[in-house]
């Protein structure tokens, strides 16, 4: 069984198209709005959705109507993955120990983007506690792939992915630690963004740990991530981006004339063969578009920020999850939340923090090995002098439902998380932006994601070059 992705009318559009639409009144905020929800009964079969309010939904699009307000995201639904707070709905984890979890305010974050006028009144799906990269989650069920409900959609942001994919909501706030906003967006067609670490408030979240977590929005268009970016960062939104010319095939430069790309050899290694053909064409249509690739090493910090990133993790997961349920002055202890997990992989990760928690030596050193992995990782990228890594985001693509330990890879089995988390977990180590573009499909239909990846506080430029990287890719 298949679910056509394939959308029509405003089911398809853009934040900026239906800003457009809406305020040219050619469509009314509860026509867009409803349009919208239709997609709905398709979303929740799927697991995208933890919980939804669609007559609030439609309440707040009818006073819309009537007033004359405006703002960047006035009318604009967006979905959020269900550890960031909004304020009358329970925020779980994707864990039903916490469902009864209501909050009264929202995330500074999500302030933000209500201020601009979104509308918040769906929560989506996650691997449970967000410790898992299949979203196939053992309390409120699996989120299933939107092409093969048989495929996982990735983790742990799956619902999140699946909602936009689907043309429930054209944007989602999500979040990433290692990965979890761009490995989903790969393997469901859509963008997911990683900022620098900090770049975006974090309090009101439901954390991993707070060394690596920071919100990671999602849509169909980086134009639609950069608009996000920039209200949740707390800055004035940009105007649309001027046309770009990106004809490569008459002789003239190319809009990638003078940009330097690095790709790392260590992240070419072992991929499913499908992603290997796409990814290689990607590299060829940057080539003609006037880039120049060149290899970079990054390996030494690899081998730094890779013992350190899960070490962190498990020390700081049970004090910072304490912490958040506290302040959110609620009653639930990390007993009744270690009582309801219903994820046998999550109950493993939960009593290894356990015995993490009191490392502080190792903890300590974990961190000064991030530390260095940083320092490397820059110094990797302005040896070559490089604007930004490109490489694949994932090494295979989805996978199915069920194989939570291990996938198969060329013919043998690896393990599932180390396998997708491969290349994204360094920048959610070291914390250094990424995104994840769709840069095509396999034969056998499924999509494949193209990361580029930069130094810390180089987000402006990264989204910028993305803009240009994604209609390039389009053209394919």
């Amino acid at each position: 069984m298949t679910l056509t992705t394939d959308l029509s009318g405003p089911c398809s559009w853009d934040i900026r198209t239906t800003r457009e639409e809406l305020a040219a009144g050619r469509i009314s905020h509860v026509e867009h709005l409803d349009a919208l929800l239709e997609r709905l009964p398709p979303a929740q079969r799927l697991g995208a959705v933890i919980s939804v309010d669609p007559e609030l939904a439609r309440a707040l699009a009818h006073a819309l109507d009537r007033l004359e307000t405006w703002g960047p995201l006035t009318g604009i639904p967006l979905g959020v993955k269900d550890i960031v707070d909004v304020a009358g709905f329970p925020t779980t984890g994707g864990t039903r120990a916490l469902e009864g979890h209501v909050v009264v305010r929202d995330a500074p974050a999500v302030r933000r983007l209500r201020k601009a006028g979104a509308l918040l009144f769906l929560k989506t799906n996650l691997h449970e506690l967000s410790f898992g990269i299949t979203s196939n989650n053992g309390s409120f069920g699996p989120v299933h792939h939107p092409l093969d409900p048989a495929l996982a959609a990735g983790g742990s942001s799956g619902g999140s992915a699946v909602a936009v994919a689907v043309g429930l909501v054209p944007a989602a706030v999500a979040a990433d630690t290692g990965g979890s906003s761009r490995i989903p967006a790969a393997l469901c067609g859509i963008v997911g963004f990683r900022p620098t670490l900090g770049r975006y408030p974090s309090s009101g979240v439901l954390p991993i740990a707070h060394s690596r977590d920071t919100i990671g929005p999602m849509a169909r268009t980086v134009d639609d991530v950069v608009l996000l970016d920039a209200l949740l960062a707390g800055e004035r939104p940009s105007g649309p981006p001027p046309a770009r010319h990106l004809e490569v095939d008459d002789g003239g430069p190319g809009p990638l004339h003078g940009v330097r790309l690095g790709v790392p050899e260590l992240f070419l290694r072992d991929l499913e063969p499908g992603v290997d053909t796409v990814f290689g064409a990607a590299l060829r249509a940057l080539e003609a578009a006037g880039a120049e690739l060149v290899e970079v090493d990054i390996s030494p910090a690899r081998d730094h920020a890779a013992p350190a990133g899960m070490a962190i993790a498990l020390h700081e997961f049970l004090p910072d999850l304490e912490a958040y349920l506290a302040d959110g002055g609620g009653t639930h202890s990390l007993e009744q939340v270690r009582g309801g997990i219903g994820s046998p992989d999550v109950r493993r990760i939960w009593e290894l923090a356990e015995v993490f928690r009191a490392a502080e030596d190792e903890y300590r050193a974990a961190q000064q090995a991030r530390r260095l992995a940083l320092r490397l990782y820059t110094g990797a990228l302005d040896a070559r002098g490089v604007t930004a890594l490109v490489q694949p985001t994932c090494p295979v693509t989805a996978r199915p439902l069920g194989d939570d330990e291990t996938v198969e890879l060329n013919g043998r089995r690896v393990p599932t998380f180390e396998t997708f988390t491969r290349h994204s977990d360094l920048a959610g180590i070291i914390g250094t932006p990424g995104i994840s573009l769709p840069a095509g499909r396999t034969a056998a239909g499924l999509p494949v994601g193209l990361e580029l990846a930069a130094g810390p506080g180089s987000d402006a430029v990264l989204l910028d070059l993305a803009r240009t990287v994604e209609a390039l890719l389009r053209e394919q």
